[in-house]
């Protein structure tokens, strides 16, 4: 009898759902709300991975298990797989968790010229390049965060005598769910610790890291369908790429001065708005360039583009981006006209594929949707007023009160109408309030399809899957833009942003409105 009790004890433990006991008392309709709420993560992580933003979905995985150890009936919960087959569900979310991280692998590699103390990882999942991926890491002298973008992340060890780098992938994103999602966060905090997993700890020998010259010779997409769409993405680049004549020199005495965060003498190689946004761009966060940048320059009607420095931004809370910026040259002064924080090779894949556009057309939507991801993060109000039209249509929320005619524009009859109204001045007053309460405002777009609208050329209907993420407030959900592009400058017609739970046949798009 106590051998049957000590068995009984064992599979208790090993299922997981009674031990760190979080379990709360509720009604039937909090834990149902869960149940629901633990199905959306667990499609919103296995969306993330086939884009291979697997800390993404680590993330989302991750909190799906703990709501599922909250719930008094986690040993029962069942989980229908992609192939129909029901599966205990907890068992189900620890064992993909654990095969995505395992299937995470970090390979150190040093730039010519890098500092004896400084290593490049190229981060791949099933060999893929990963983006969203949050770690820490001991630099020797104590832990220091880490973050991968386009497959890439920087560290800076304390001593250069060492011999291989202790990593944490982490999986809560305490900072992310604190204003995600509140619940998930309190929970957590009602544990004791994080839940274990082995393989999220990873111990990357350093010793004889690979030299590399060019950054792009870490990317890696063995996924033939992913491949196809970055050989796509190089072929354009280098259709419309264009010599470095001077340009090459200028960059390079901004990339010093980045270094050395010292703007003096750069301003000569700015126009004035180019040479704001690099104020702005050298107060966001605590910025520092990655590696040895490898330098592109495309031709665009009177801009020349140079892609890119990569830059890793640190704030408070031990929270960090790395991003890719872009500088875009006057092509008759040559100087610096503005600045973006570069898309992801994936996103960008999905807009350089569309091959039936013109070169203009592609290239144009690309440094649209770069400055309005740049507008957020740098906080340019003036921007952002500027583009959106006078009477622009600006639907926020979960529920539109009436519906409003303007620039021409209706909601065609077949959408139901379900949001909430403002006008231009009630989204600016929001955005003064969201600027000047957080410290930084992170957005990224993890798909995006684009079309024109009712045919007219110009006028292009944008969906982005949206992540926003600033200092006190966190979401995901849809952002589709309406944007012509018939003029001098880029005029948004309708914004809308959707919740992530809205149903796909509800989604706005560029067949939602009638353009007269």
């Amino acid at each position: 009898m106590k051998r049957l009790i000590l068995l009984l004890l064992v599979i208790m433990f090993s299922v997981g759902c009674f031990s760190q006991n979080i379990v709360e008392t509720g009604s039937a309709e909090l834990w149902k709300s869960r149940e629901v709420k633990i199905n959306e993560y667990i499609s919103e992580g296995l969306d993330a991975e086939d884009m291979y933003r697997c800390g993404d979905a680590l993330r989302y995985y991750y909190w799906a298990l703990i709501l599922c150890k909250s719930h008094p009936d986690c040993s029962t919960l069942v989980y229908k797989a992609p192939n129909n087959m029901e599966v205990p569900l907890y068992r189900w979310l620890m064992r993909r968790v654990d095969e995505v991280l395992s299937d995470i692998t970090f390979i150190p590699v040093r730039q010519e010229k890098a500092g004896d103390n400084e290593f490049l990882f190229k981060v791949t999942y099933g060999g893929n390049s990963v983006d969203g991926l949050n770690f820490s890491y001991n630099n020797g002298n104590g832990s220091s965060q880490g973050s991968v973008d386009n497959g890439v992340s920087h560290i800076t060890l304390v001593h250069n005598d060492m011999h291989s780098v202790a990593i944490v992938i982490d999986l809560e994103n305490l900072e992310v769910v604190k204003y995600y999602d509140p619940e998930v966060y309190s929970l957590i905090n009602d544990l004791d610790a994080q839940i274990d997993f082995p393989s999220a700890r990873k111990n990357v020998v350093i010793d004889k890291a690979k030299k590399i010259t060019k950054l792009d010779e870490i990317k890696s997409y063995p996924d033939k369908a992913m491949a196809e769409k970055m050989q796509k993405s190089e072929e354009f680049i280098e259709s419309v790429s264009t010599p470095e004549q001077d340009y090459l020199k200028i960059m390079e005495k901004i990339e010093k001065g980045i270094v050395k965060h010292d703007m003096n003498g750069l301003e000569k190689h700015f126009t004035p708005e180019g040479f704001e946004m690099l104020s702005k761009l050298f107060s966001y966060g605590q910025g520092k360039i990655i590696g040895k940048p490898t330098y592109k320059f495309m031709e665009f009607g009177d801009e020349v583009i140079c892609r890119s420095i990569p830059m890793q931004f640190d704030f408070s809370k031990n929270v960090s981006f790395i991003r890719d910026i872009v500088f875009r040259f006057d092509k008759n002064s040559k100087k610096v006209k503005s600045i973006a924080f570069r898309l992801t090779d994936v996103t960008e894949s999905q807009i350089f594929a569309k091959d039936k556009w013109s070169d203009d057309a592609r290239l144009t939507l690309i440094n649209f949707i770069e400055d309005y991801q740049t507008a957020y993060a740098l906080k340019r109000k003036e921007y952002l007023n500027r583009i959106y039209s006078e009477s622009a249509l600006i639907i926020v929320g979960s529920v539109l009160k009436e519906t409003k005619k303007t620039d021409n524009i209706h909601l065609n009859e077949r959408v139901k109408v379900k949001y909430d109204t403002l006008s231009k001045g009630q989204y600016m007053q929001r955005l003064d309030r969201a600027f000047s309460s957080n410290e930084y405002i992170n957005i990224r777009f993890t798909s995006t399809t684009f079309n024109t609208v009712n045919n007219t050329n110009n006028v292009i209907g944008v969906q982005l899957k949206q992540e926003y993420f600033s200092s006190n407030y966190g979401d995901v959900g849809y952002l589709f833009l309406m944007v012509d592009l018939r003029h001098e400058k880029p005029i948004i017609h309708v914004r809308t942003w959707q919740p992530n739970e809205t149903s796909i046949d509800d989604l706005i798009d560029d067949k939602s409105f009638v353009f007269d």
